[in-house]
C-alpha cells in the first residue's frame, strides 16, 4: 500500500484532477443548485497556487489545491477523495502529505473552508473552527465552516 501526493503537471494529472472534482465536489445535486465546473479556472494556474493529485497504489484517488496566503500561510482548497474510497483513511493520509507540502513551502499555518459534513474529520486531524475571511463564504462556499490549523 503506497501513497503519493504529486503536483499536477501532466495532461493525465490535469484530467484526473478534473474528473475527481466533478465526481465529488461538483457532482450533480451536491449543492442544491446547478453549479458549472470550470476546468479552465485561472486560480488553478496561478503561480502562487499548487494543484495536487493524490495517488494510492499509483492510481489517482484524490485532489487538493494549496494556495499561498500571506508570507507564511496557506489555504487548502478543493479537497476530495473519490466517493467510493472515502472513510478508508485516505483523507487522513492525504491531509498529512498536504501539511508536509505546506511546511516545505515555508507555511506555518493553514486555513480551509470546510463543508459542514467534513468538519468532524478536520477536527480529528488538528483543525479548529476559526473565522479567517467571511468574504470567502459566498456561492457554493456559503454554508462552509472556516477552520485553521497550525503546522
Amino acid at each position: 500500500m503506497s501513497y503519493e501526493l504529486r503536483p499536477v503537471s501532466t495532461a493525465a494529472d490535469w484530467q484526473a484532477m478534473h474528473d475527481i472534482r466533478r465526481a465529488t465536489l461538483f457532482a450533480p445535486g451536491r449543492h442544491g443548485e446547478r453549479v458549472v465546473y470550470d476546468d479552465q479556472h485561472p486560480d488553478d494556474r496561478d503561480p502562487g497556487n499548487q494543484c495536487f493529485v493524490f495517488l494510492f497504489n499509483s492510481e489517482p484517488i484524490g485532489v487538493a489545491r494549496l494556495d499561498r496566503r500571506g508570507a507564511d500561510g496557506g489555504v487548502v482548497r478543493l479537497v476530495a477523495i473519490l466517493p467510493d474510497l472515502q472513510g478508508g483513511g485516505h483523507g487522513r493520509a492525504m491531509g498529512a502529505m498536504i501539511d508536509e507540502a505546506a511546511r516545505a513551502r515555508g507555511m506555518t499555518h493553514l486555513v480551509i473552508n470546510s463543508a459542514p459534513t467534513a468538519t468532524g474529520f478536520y477536527e480529528k486531524t488538528g483543525w479548529i473552527r476559526a473565522e479567517w475571511d467571511a468574504s470567502e463564504l459566498i456561492g457554493i462556499a456559503s454554508r462552509c465552516v472556516q477552520m485553521r490549523k497550525t503546522l
